[in-house]
């Protein structure tokens, strides 16, 4: 469901400008999947935060593999969660997700 955003993530490199297409695709689908809008709202947020944080900035390959590792969780997570059918396991998630991409902006 959102392994997609991983894939083309990993098929362009991992760069910040593979994670800008994953931002805006994952903003795009929000239209045609609107009972999915806070997953990929929340997925398009992780992936500007990469985009913001390392646009015309220097990237160490063990800060791309950390972010990377990071993205996969919680695109996992989500995925996962809304694979499972279960709103409880979605709600736990979104709001894990939440959570995490705020503590990572402070």
């Amino acid at each position: 469901m959102f392994d997609v955003f991983l894939k083309e993530l990993n098929d362009n490199g991992g760069s910040v400008r593979a994670y800008d297409a994953v931002a805006r695709a994952a903003r795009a689908r929000i239209a045609t999947e609107p009972q999915n809008a806070a997953a990929l709202l929340l997925i398009s947020a992780a992936a500007q935060q990469f985009v913001d944080a390392y646009d015309d900035q220097p990237l160490t390959s063990d800060a791309a593999t950390e972010e990377l590792s990071r993205f996969s969780a919680l695109v996992t997570s989500l995925d996962t969660a809304f694979t499972s059918g279960s709103f409880e396991n979605q709600l736990k998630a979104l709001n894990e997700v939440a959570t995490v991409l705020v503590n990572h902006r402070a």
